[in-house]
């Protein structure tokens, strides 16, 4: 199944990933996140989901564990 929506925010991650670029290395501040970076941080995000399901004990209703 392919999927066109984000499961990120995207506006909130680039964000979130300028500051913590300009806040923790020193000397480096870009000012601007390809669609690449957010492709690639939703797929880890998606994957993260997937194992997490995946290994997860089959008792009870709730989802409780993360990898």
């Amino acid at each position: 199944m392919m999927q066109k929506e984000y499961m990120i925010n995207m506006e909130n991650c680039g964000d979130m990933a300028l500051y913590i670029a300009g806040d923790r290395r020193t000397g480096w501040s870009p000012n601007q996140i390809s669609k690449e970076y957010l492709d690639k941080l939703d797929a880890k995000v998606r994957a993260i989901i997937i194992t997490s399901v995946m290994s997860h004990k089959s008792v009870g209703k709730t989802i409780k564990d993360l990898i």
